[in-house]
């Protein structure tokens, strides 16, 4: 038996045919067989190679959020079947897939797997239908530094041959996780932000009235009851609820921002920040966003 498992039985030889033994040709099944062996350890080989590797300076915890939004997104990026719709859609993420063989222990790793594609673009010699299957290898390397692993397969349906990616769909796929990262960066620099604005203006209000350094009211109060009326007032400008239909908490200003979380019909906010479009607002439970004009009205 030979070292890779290839068994070579000794050949039944005739008289002429020992003659040609010292040529060595009687070794010639056990050297094909071999040869075949090794041609078929190269390709699985073959098969493990490529992929894309980048490193995002980020820890793992930030990255691992950014790598799961993209996994369950239906979008596979960097490829495509037609010219005149860039883009492939319907996606889903995947709890293992066998085409990539062994992951790393010390790794997290995540799949995602489109399936019934025709011919996708950036994939080497692609002409059938069959799926695409990415694998994520996520690994913190330090406190603030996280590498990235991707591997993009395309598989017949019928024949199951296998077509590697030419890299264009890992290095779009990084990017679009690369992308993600920045973007909740930004938005929890912005929230940080407006909570530290909040803050700041809290004690002020507070260090002027204990102090009694506090600006005169413009006119004074003459009774008891437009005190009170002066207070409703206030606690109108600065108090809202959302309107019956609810109202989202954005990470940012706009409409496109990441949703933090849910708000529902009549959920009473503190105002701390007043934009021409949207109010900067804490929740009673302590969570700060932005939440549009459109979707608050004030208190009864």
């Amino acid at each position: 038996m030979h070292a890779l498992g290839v068994i070579c039985l000794p050949p039944m030889v005739s008289p002429k045919q020992r003659q040609l033994s010292g040529l060595g040709l009687s070794r010639i099944p056990c050297c094909i067989a071999l040869l075949v062996s090794l041609g078929l350890s190269a390709a699985l080989c073959a098969a493990q190679e490529g992929g894309f590797n980048g490193s995002l300076d980020a820890p793992e915890a930030e990255v691992l959020k950014a790598v799961d939004t993209i996994v369950n997104d239906p979008i596979v990026h960097g490829t495509y079947s037609y010219e005149k719709e860039k883009q492939l859609k319907g996606a889903k993420p995947a709890t293992s897939l066998r085409v990539f063989g062994d992951s790393p222990d010390d790794a997290k790793v995540f799949f995602k797997v489109l399936e019934n594609v025709l011919a996708p673009r950036h994939f080497k010699e692609t002409a059938d239908l069959g799926s695409i299957y990415l694998r994520y290898v996520v690994q913190g390397t330090g406190p603030g530094t996280t590498t990235i692993h991707i591997d993009a397969l395309y598989v017949e349906k019928s024949r199951r041959r296998q077509h590697q990616s030419d890299g264009t769909v890992e290095e779009s796929e990084f990017q679009a996780i690369k992308d993600r990262l920045q973007k909740m960066q930004s938005d929890a620099k912005a929230i940080a932000e407006m909570s530290e604005k909040h803050s700041s203006a809290a004690p002020t209000s507070a260090e002027d009235g204990a102090g009694g350094n506090a600006e005169p009211m413009s006119s004074p109060v003459s009774s008891a009851d437009e005190l009170e009326k002066r207070v409703a007032d206030l606690k109108h400008r600065v108090e809202m609820r959302t309107a019956a239909g609810g109202a989202a908490l954005k990470a940012a200003p706009y409409r496109t921002a990441a949703t933090l979380q849910p708000l529902s019909a009549q959920a009473e906010l503190l105002v701390v920040v007043l934009t021409k479009y949207w109010y900067g607002v804490e929740t009673v439970d302590g969570h700060h966003g932005w939440v549009h004009r459109s979707q608050v009205e004030p208190l009864p």
